[in-house]
């Protein structure tokens, strides 16, 4: 999934010289955290709702602007780069969000928010569904011969995600469709699959 998928388009922006105040404004009133600063349809800067904050009682008593206080060169990231990429270069420098560029053109606004939704959907957890946590080999076949079993036994795996390895085994954790998974259980133990727990 590219950020151009899941980025909000629809830019709400403020120019360098208005004070942090009517910035603060504008943030509440669209119930954002960012905002790009904007010069003549060029992005010259980016500003958080905690830079406004630690600005806020000095800008009572002086006349501070946006551009004194916004970063001029935020990291961004363009449309086309994969949200996984996205995700780890906020988590890694633990911001909010990040402008979406392609050249010197601002294309939107990748958010925390956008990127949980994302992967909300990716992993299925918006739909009804159950899970199985299996105890397995950490070798491939392992995987391919579970994950056989559970669909003869009439699952429906919409992911699958690892946990840490305990020597050589790890333990998988399958979102399925929602699905009685007495009959599954049964399918994995006769075949001597350790089942570690399930939520139906």
């Amino acid at each position: 999934m590219l950020v151009s998928q899941i980025m909000s388009s629809k830019i709400v922006t403020i120019s360098p010289g208005k004070r942090v105040g009517q910035a603060l404004k504008l943030m509440q009133k669209h119930q954002i955290r960012h905002l790009p600063v904007m010069e003549q349809n060029r992005m010259v800067g980016w500003i958080t709702s905690r830079d406004l904050r630690e600005v806020l009682l000095a800008s009572m008593l002086e006349d501070i602007k946006v551009g004194d206080v916004m970063v001029q060169a935020p990291l961004s990231v363009t449309p086309d780069t994969e949200v996984e990429e996205a995700a780890r270069l906020i988590h890694e420098h633990k911001i909010g969000g990040m402008p979406v560029m392609e050249g010197d053109q601002m294309k939107g606004v990748i958010t925390m928010l956008d990127l949980i939704s994302a992967f909300i959907a990716m992993l299925g957890l918006l739909k009804s569904s159950s899970r199985l946590d299996l105890l397995l080999s950490n070798r491939s076949e392992a995987l391919d011969a579970a994950t056989r079993i559970i669909k003869e036994a009439g699952g429906k795996v919409i992911n699958v995600a690892l946990g840490p390895t305990q020597g050589d085994k790890r333990p998988y954790y399958f979102r399925l469709a929602k699905v009685n998974l007495e009959p599954i259980v049964t399918a994995l133990e006769r075949q001597g699959y350790k089942v570690l727990d399930t939520i139906a």
